[in-house]
């Protein structure tokens, strides 16, 4: 048997005062330094992170904004192709917070990133993809992860799968088969306690994109010190020019409903 995911209200909170402690001593470190190849021209001159999500706002913006609302106010942004223009655009934000840069180079997978950047909080961060959003609450994620025993944990959400899923036997005859399945997907948020570092093996830091990252979690997985969080909000990433176009009509969306039950 697997170990039952984690919902917040699971847990009982002791005071709204102990949940804002948890808010204030809590940084976030925002994975900014790919290249985002496939959304071609899109990223020819910019970085992922700065591309518009909402007619005003790059994704990075709409996301620090979304962590000042819930009273975080110190961030790490792990820069790497076209740096510069990420440091540009913060000094621009006229906001109440704390930057803080780490360039590990714009070759730099994402294990070899946050790694280079492990010096600049104590105890544990939240990492966070730049060209991702969710409306999760932080506060009651530090929450879940501090009442466990992991190393780090995971947000998973679910996400329908446009594909029919089939599982067949060795004689080719179909055991299961389901129409656009919902499946719980890693969506880019994670937990990571500074003593899970000193689990990494040196050999696979340097692994490109995100091969380090996923053998970081499996081994975390063997030792049983991965944990997940699970979150059904809006989640908005993009990969290519057609993942942009559906992610910033999911964002008119999400703000036309917030707006409406406001």
């Amino acid at each position: 048997m697997g170990k039952k995911v984690q919902f917040w209200e699971d847990y009982f909170l002791d005071s709204e005062r102990q949940l804002h402690i948890f808010v204030k001593i809590m940084k976030i470190l925002i994975m900014c330094g790919g290249r985002g190849k496939r959304l071609g021209k899109f990223t020819a001159d910019i970085p992922k992170p700065l591309i518009k999500i909402t007619p005003q706002q790059t994704v990075l913006e709409v996301k620090i904004r979304e962590y000042l609302r819930q009273g975080f106010q110190e961030f790490i942004l792990c820069i790497g192709y076209k740096g510069e223009l990420i440091r540009k655009e913060v000094a621009t934000f006229a906001v109440d917070a704390q930057f803080t840069f780490s360039d590990a180079g714009p070759d730099a997978g994402i294990l070899e990133r946050l790694y280079a950047a492990r010096d600049l909080f104590t105890d544990q961060v939240i990492m966070t993809y730049g060209d991702t959003f969710t409306d999760i609450e932080l506060d009651q994620f530090i929450h879940a992860h501090q009442q466990s025993d992991n190393e780090a944990t995971i947000v998973a959400g679910p996400i329908e799968n446009p594909f029919g899923l089939v599982e067949f036997n060795r004689d080719n005859k179909v055991t299961y088969f389901k129409e656009k399945p919902v499946l719980n997907y890693y969506i880019g948020y994670a937990i990571i306690n500074t003593s899970a570092f000193d689990l990494i093996p040196p050999k696979i830091i340097t692994m490109p994109d995100g091969q380090g990252l996923v053998t970081f979690y499996k081994i975390l997985i063997a030792l049983n010190k991965l944990g997940v969080y699970y979150h059904p909000g809006i989640q908005v990433t993009f990969n290519t020019p057609e993942e942009l176009v559906e992610a910033r009509d999911k964002m008119i969306r999400f703000y036309t409903t917030s707006e409406a039950t406001t």
